[in-house]
């Protein structure tokens, strides 16, 4: 895509996107009986050796050719022709990075990324304060064109934010494009150590407890744990949720989540294309048993998803917002004996109530678009004055 075609995508996007799709965890291949190709593998593997004598014969430059790259090329591309968006086959140098993406700290720019997998166009969502990105100039809502001069539109966005991570001190050349300046802008990012921080919080006027969750990540449940005790030992009396622009994570993080806010109940199913059903529940009736909101818009995909479902379905919170983003599938990663991995969409998840939300999102209890132009967070307001019984 070139950048004309690129700004034609961008103008009026606003802040469309979905983030990485939340996944079950990580398995070890255990291998199958029988695959899908069978008998062809003769006829591929002898085509690919035509290929490789033609490469050997004719390309122009034989000293750049790197084999490992190539074999590489071979998995990536089986896995590509599934044609499925969450659908991705990882190097093991990929696959590390995408791991430490959820363990809480890595070396990076230090922002939270967005993709719109109609368009391929991925946003900055939040640059971490103080972090390098901000430190950079970068700002919310600027869409990722180039890292060093290439293109990564419609790109893996895991792909992507491993090209972004790298040994600390060491700098990464990015475009962004942005639409208010409607302008493109190149940016070097010096690296640094960054502690996602998946949770803040604050206590709100009127003793409401805010937290906002920005991803379900490894570190996710503790952090959440720890800023609602702090908030319950400040006399909070009510608490806000807030998943804009949360685009999913772990199902285990979200899950360990909502068994602190929901008595002994289903939280979420998931059935593959076997019929096989699996089934998380709260482990037991010790919660927070508070007035609650939550906080969605069209960036609140996948984990997010399965929180607010949870908690609408019990009619435990009031969910103000917009129309979630409609993720209702999960991905799980299969590790491979060279340290590789494939992560495959793997199962659909439903509600409690047995909705499965792919493609359509969650309705929120009360819809409130977000006012850019307001003085105050409207759908925070809106929020605030539910829990104070001054909701209309």
């Amino acid at each position: 895509m070139n950048k004309k075609n690129f700004v034609s995508f961008a103008a009026g996007l606003a802040v469309m996107g979905v983030v990485w799709a939340g996944v079950s965890g990580v398995q070890s291949f255990r291998g199958q009986s029988t695959g899908r190709l069978g008998q062809r593998y003769d006829e591929i593997e002898e085509k690919i050796d035509k290929i490789d004598k033609l490469i050997s014969s004719y390309y122009l430059n034989p000293e750049d050719i790197d084999l490992d790259k190539l074999e590489q090329g071979i998995y990536a591309g089986y896995v590509a022709g599934l044609e499925e968006d969450y659908t991705t086959y990882y190097t093991p140098e990929e696959f590390a990075s995408v791991m430490e993406s959820t363990s809480g700290k890595y070396s990076g720019i230090g922002a939270y990324v967005s993709q719109n997998m109609s368009t391929g166009l991925i946003t900055i969502v939040k640059p971490f304060e103080g972090g390098p990105a901000a430190e950079a100039g970068i700002q919310k809502d600027d869409i990722l064109y180039a890292v060093e001069g290439e293109e990564v539109s419609g790109e893996d966005l895991n792909m992507v934010v491993a090209k972004l991570k790298g040994e600390e001190g060491t700098s990464v050349q990015v475009t962004i494009y942005r639409a208010s300046e409607d302008k493109y802008i190149d940016v070097e990012v010096t690296r640094a150590v960054v502690d996602v921080p998946t949770v803040s919080y604050r206590m709100l006027e009127d003793q409401i407890g805010y937290i906002q969750i920005s991803e379900f990540g490894e570190v996710t449940a503790e952090q959440f744990a720890a800023a609602a005790e702090d908030l319950e030992a400040q006399g909070a009396q009510s608490f806000i949720f807030d998943l804009r622009d949360n685009g999913g994570g772990l199902l285990d993080s979200v899950c360990d989540i909502l068994d602190t806010v929901l008595p002994k109940e289903l939280l979420v199913y998931t059935e593959d294309k076997d019929g096989n059903r699996e089934e998380e529940w709260a482990l037991d009736d010790d919660r927070i048993d508070v007035p609650m909101a939550v906080l969605v818009n069209g960036h609140t995909a996948s984990a997010s998803e399965i929180f607010t479902g949870a908690l609408k379905d019990y009619d435990e919170a009031e969910i103000i917002g917009t129309t979630t983003f409609g993720k209702g599938i999960v991905q799980s990663i299969i590790l491979l004996s060279d340290g590789s991995a494939v992560k495959l969409t793997s199962a659909k998840y439903y509600t409690p109530s047995g909705v499965c939300i792919h493609g359509t999102g969650i309705e929120p209890d009360k819809v409130v678009e977000y006012d850019r132009e307001a003085e105050e967070d409207n759908q925070l307001r809106a929020a605030m004055d539910y829990l104070n019984g001054e909701a209309k």
